[in-house]
């Protein structure tokens, strides 16, 4: 059983309790919450560290956030903090709802409104702390009061405290990383929507039992590119002209399928129109959900209708075939959605890292992020970049997490052949 993680901010230096009808200047009314705690993965080979901070203003009064700082909690004062946040890059990191276009809206909360803050760290050193604290920089404003003295008419004058808020401390999870075999096969595989903290999938908060999780946290879509640097040849409107479609799909690991989805028809490739109504109950649509071990769960989505070879129940092998590629619920053109989660519910679980044992990169992400154009709708690189790309010796990876817009080349599977 998980158990939330509550901070409570609190003023760094102790509180005098009020003689009764009075109040100190500025009393924080923060209120943190760490759903998760974050659980150390590798990556490009970096170590990060993955969570959120759900923040609410409990106080009657206007609190802006300035910065966020984050730090090992056993290191020393002296120590430079694991990640500051401030300006732009706090604003990027910040999520609320109802917030209007401009980014400093993100971080003032009015009495009672919550914002969403979502921490990405990339560790410097292979240390990796056992526990994480916080620092947040605030500022507490009160509607302009009208003076006591002097002309009606004059100037109201602003009442803001600014204030230094400590603690947070949230423990990094002591839990390995599952360690997988590929879930396709083959070359010029690209991780779109992958790994980042600015994607969709690690933005999306759902709430469909009373409590919101990111079940899509460190969630890949799979497309696959022809040698041409594009997904298709050919009719952009038929999914036999994308080179993931009929793709096979493999089991990651030894376990049991929990649940399946079949039935749901092939949408015709297109950024917005689907073949289905979007529920919690399509949204995936035609999918696979194996159990690998404790509290893991692996999911595929957007297979093809009536290609699953697995039913409720089965026993799995690792590099069992289990299904094909298709473009089913919610998706735009056919690729395979893969992700893994604590729960056995694929949408309403926490996403949690987890490792490929290994894979070649063809392309790292910092190159393809540059590279990428749009080609009829969707994505593609120019074919000569590509090509360079490609007489380049790939890189062997171990025990790693592809990020957002990695190329790889899972190898040649012999299951079911």
């Amino acid at each position: 059983m998980k158990s939330t993680l509550t901070a409570v901010a609190l003023m760094a230096a102790a509180l005098v309790v009020p003689l009764a009808g009075q109040a100190p200047k500025a009393f924080p009314g923060l209120d943190v919450r760490a759903p998760v705690q974050p659980r150390p993965f590798v990556a490009a080979g970096a170590t990060y560290l993955v969570y959120e901070l759900h923040i609410a203003n409990l106080s009657s009064r206007i609190t802006t956030i300035d910065a966020i700082e984050v730090r090992d909690r056993a290191a020393l004062p002296s120590a430079s903090p694991l990640l500051r946040l401030e300006r732009d890059a706090l604003e990027a990191a910040l999520y609320r709802p109802g917030a209007s276009g401009d980014p400093a809206q993100k971080r003032t909360l009015a009495a009672g409104q919550t914002t969403f803050a979502f921490m990405w760290i990339a560790l410097r050193t292979s240390v990796v702390p056992a526990s994480l604290t916080h620092r947040f920089d605030v500022r507490m404003a009160s509607p302009p009061a009208q003076p006591s003295a002097g002309p009606a008419n004059a100037t109201p004058v602003p009442v803001e405290d600014a204030l230094t808020i400590r603690g947070v401390e949230i423990p990094v999870s002591k839990k390995p990383v599952p360690i997988v075999g590929p879930p396709l096969e083959g070359d010029l595989w690209l991780a779109a929507n992958g790994p980042d903290n600015d994607v969709g999938h690690r933005r999306t908060l759902l709430a469909l039992a009373g409590e919101a999780r990111i079940a899509q946290r460190l969630a890949i879509d799979w497309v696959r590119l022809f040698e041409d640097g594009r997904t298709f040849r050919g009719d952009p409107l038929s999914n036999e002209s994308y080179r993931a479609f009929g793709a096979r799909v493999l089991a990651v690991a030894d376990g049991t399928i929990i649940d399946t989805v079949d039935g749901i028809p092939e949408n015709v490739p297109d950024p917005v129109a689907r073949a289905v109504q979007i529920t919690p109950a399509t949204l995936g649509g035609n999918s696979i959900l194996l159990q690998i071990g404790d509290e893991t769960y692996a999911t595929y989505a957007h297979l093809q209708p009536g290609s699953l070879r697995v039913t409720k129940g089965a026993r799995v092998r690792k590099g069992q075939v289990l299904a094909l590629v298709g473009n089913t619920g919610n998706s735009s053109e056919p690729h395979l959605h893969f992700q893994v989660a604590d729960g056995p519910k694929a949408f309403d679980a926490e996403g949690i890292p987890y490792a490929l044992a290994s894979f070649d990169v063809e392309a790292a992400p910092a190159q393809v992020t540059a590279a990428i154009r749009e080609v009829g709708g969707t994505l593609g690189i120019d074919p000569t970049t590509l090509a360079a790309w490609l007489k380049t010796p790939a890189q062997r990876r171990e025990r790693e997490l592809p990020l957002l817009n990695t190329i790889l080349n899972f190898g040649d599977s012999q299951a079911g052949r």
